[in-house]
């Protein structure tokens, strides 16, 4: 994406403690394990992440965090937008309770005898700090983001908070990276009135161009909208992993997001 607009630093003020803001309950949880097969189709490195994320699943599930829980710090890389998608899938479909913040592993390859199968075993000691329940009256709605684009459209849509007052994120991702797209140099990180519709981008002097930069005939581009009920900072370099993990540390019930994939033809 080309964005017609001038540079410039946003400066974004933290208008309440992170103290207050991350006020969760936090459990300990020690010696809990994840175990991968190891396949012809899945290496000896993928079966351990894959078991690597089923111990961060067992930890929440040990934290007293509903048990249909998915886990995806460490399972995200800047350069697959699907591991994204699947990522935030799984985020907003479960509305996972917890943080998993892992303070010691261990890796084993395990024989099972039985299946007679090669197994990667991951063991962990971690902290969980669980999350408040979503609310359910907050929900951010957006619409007129179309499926296909042509290079050089323009793109616009609209959104509406629906529940409390908030504040906006917009962020990015192409082939090139990420970026937050809003706030921005010409258009301040003010707070959006609950129910009224707003028209993104907020202000004339800000163009968003549909650019490819593959070299394939499509991009793919994923967006992603987060409004919070209190003005929070995003201040890490814009990358899958570092947007996820921003939302993950406010808690559910002062959160709400929107994810769309496109595509530019």
């Amino acid at each position: 994406m080309k964005i017609n607009r001038l540079l410039g630093t946003v400066t974004v003020l933290l208008l309440i403690s992170a103290g207050s803001l991350c006020a969760q309950d936090i459990v300990k949880v020690k010696g809990v394990q994840g175990r991968w097969q190891v396949s012809e189709d899945l290496t000896l490195k993928q079966a351990e992440e894959r078991a690597f994320m089923e111990a961060k699943k067992a930890a929440l599930q040990k934290a007293g965090i509903m048990e249909n829980v998915w886990s995806v710090f460490g399972q995200i890389t800047q350069n697959d937008g699907a591991e994204f998608h699947e990522a935030y899938s799984q985020m907003s479909v479960l509305a996972i309770g917890g943080m998993v913040n892992v303070i010691n592993k261990k890796v084993e390859e395990v024989w099972d005898t039985a299946s007679r199968s090669l197994y990667k075993v991951v063991t962990i000691d971690a902290t969980v700090q669980k999350n408040d329940k979503p609310d359910n009256s907050y929900a951010l709605e957006v619409k007129g983001v179309e499926t296909l684009y042509k290079e050089g459209d323009v793109f616009t849509c609209r959104l509406t908070v629906h529940g409390t007052d908030s504040y906006l994120k917009f962020f990015w991702f192409d082939s090139t990276g990420g970026e937050l797209l809003y706030p921005n140099a010409y258009e301040p990180n003010n707070q959006l009135k609950a129910g009224h519709e707003y028209k993104v981008p907020f202000s004339n002097a800000v163009d968003y161009l549909m650019e490819k930069h593959s070299g394939k005939d499509n991009e793919k581009i994923n967006i992603m909208m987060v409004a919070t009920k209190q003005s929070i900072p995003f201040t890490e370099a814009v990358t899958y992993q570092n947007v996820l993990k921003w939302v993950y540390s406010i808690p559910a019930n002062q959160r709400c997001a929107f994810y769309e994939m496109v595509l530019i033809k």
